[in-house]
């Protein structure tokens, strides 16, 4: 590893926080209504399944990297399928990080303008979330991974706040328990990728990792912390709402907020979708850190100017989706193909590089000896 390369090392164990911020983001706001709809009242238990299944493709996502040490999922595709093969891998993984960071960024400026600020701009509020991005991704990988450290520190407090919806809760909603079908479950887990979404980072930033016998250990706290987050909203959400409400709140989340009055705040959950920016930020920048650093290795410009062309774009595609309809169409395309991307790909990929090693083993082997 270069000198470069090693400036940007970081612990093993701030892996934890990074993998918690990429993963709690946007999808955590409004969740419910769509797992709820395809699993009923056991939508928690889909929600800890999706949990479960995230650890094992993240098991085989660091056990395919440990096979290369200091190498990133850019190098993999180059080595394992080729030079053109391999780009073409590589341009679907930058498409997919530039779309998730349009799709971030769109929904929380949503949240901004349904919330707090009807009539602010649409162009005017996500240039200031992308001027911000621009800002933290320039500082380089070692910001990033600060950020997500203290962002998290900030804002943990925040799960406290489900005791508030706890004590008006009806405890009938979530009975009997195990009612729904192994189908509708199934369809409760898939409906949380992308909400899950945000773990596949691990393949850029383990290569950064200082021990990385431990990269394994503080990743799958990190996702664990993740699926305790996910289940305890949702089982909360369950037994405040009824079950007709929850299909009808977008953002069920920041509704059980508006139950929290203090004698010197009204709206607390106006502080909660400010203080929203800070958990959305590290996604933001995780996404556009890798993005940049995938468009620099494939077309040899360097990240920085990418960085400008890669955030314009993100300010003009977010600005240009206007109406709530688009913004729900493509979140579905976008998690249908999450699927696939962040859940199937590392269990192929995971069989690729095997039979990679196992080639390059093969073709290592001296010829026998010859007997005269």
């Amino acid at each position: 590893m270069s000198k470069t390369q090693q400036s940007y090392m970081y612990s093993s164990f701030l892996l934890m926080f990074i993998i918690h911020d990429a993963q709690i983001g946007v999808g955590l706001p409004g969740y419910q209504r769509i797992v709820f709809g395809m699993a009923g009242h056991d939508a928690w238990i889909s929600a800890l399944i999706a949990g479960f299944v995230t650890q094992l493709v993240v098991w085989l996502m660091i056990k395919t990297l440990m096979k290369f040490e200091n190498k990133d999922l850019y190098d993999i595709h180059l080595l394992i399928y080729g030079k053109t093969i391999g780009h073409v891998a590589n341009i679907i993984y930058l498409v997919y990080f530039l779309v998730a960071t349009i799709i971030v960024l769109r929904n929380y400026v949503e949240m901004i303008q349904v919330w707090l600020f009807p009539n602010a701009p649409q162009w005017l509020l996500s240039l200031l979330i992308a001027s911000v991005v621009f800002y933290g991704v320039n500082g380089g990988l070692r910001t990033i991974v600060g950020s997500c450290v203290m962002f998290v520190i900030i804002t943990v407090w925040l799960l406290f706040l489900l005791y508030f919806p706890l004590r008006y809760a009806e405890w009938t909603g979530v009975l009997p328990i195990m009612e729904t079908d192994l189908k509708h479950l199934s369809r409760g887990v898939l409906s949380m990728s992308f909400t899950m979404a945000g773990f596949e980072i691990v393949y850029f930033i383990y290569a950064y990792a200082k021990d990385k016998s431990k990269v394994q250990r503080y990743t799958q706290l990190g996702i664990m912390s993740v699926t305790f987050v996910y289940t305890a909203v949702m089982f909360v959400s369950i037994v405040f709402f009824s079950g007709g409400e929850l299909l009808k709140t977008d953002w069920a989340t920041f509704t059980m907020l508006k139950i929290i009055k203090f004698p010197f705040l009204e709206r607390f959950e106006y502080i909660g979708v400010s203080l929203w920016l800070l958990v959305i930020l590290p996604n933001l920048l995780m996404y556009s850190w890798a993005a940049t650093k995938g468009l620099k290795r494939t077309f040899s410009w360097k990240q920085k100017y990418w960085l400008y062309i890669f955030i314009a774009v993100v300010w003009m595609a977010s600005s240009f989706i206007d109406s709530r309809t688009q913004v729900d169409q493509m979140n579905n395309i976008f998690a249908k193909w999450a699927v696939y991307i962040v859940y199937v790909y590392p269990v192929i990929l995971f069989g690729m590089v095997h039979f990679y090693l196992w080639r390059q083993k093969k073709g290592r082997q001296p010829d026998p000896e010859v007997i005269t």
